[in-house]
């Protein structure tokens, strides 16, 4: 396949992962470690990890694919 596909195929779980990411760390309890009414720090936070996990899981999922076809 065309290096462009996986580079689409990149960008396109990257959108579908960060939001699916973002709903995940919602439910973690991160207010404990802030201090009192600091939920824009909290918030910051989990967008920031969001962005960053969402990036993460989209480029393992498209390198697996890479490598699945790459063996055939």
């Amino acid at each position: 396949m065309a290096p462009q596909v996986f580079a689409i195929l990149r960008v396109v779980f990257f959108f579908i992962a960060t939001p699916m990411v973002f709903n995940a760390l919602q439910a973690i309890d991160v207010g404990k470690f802030f201090r009192p009414h600091s939920t824009n720090q909290i918030r910051l936070l989990v967008m920031v990890g969001a962005i960053i996990l969402g990036y993460f899981f989209a480029d393992v999922i498209v390198s697996l694919f890479e490598h699945v076809i790459g063996l055939f």
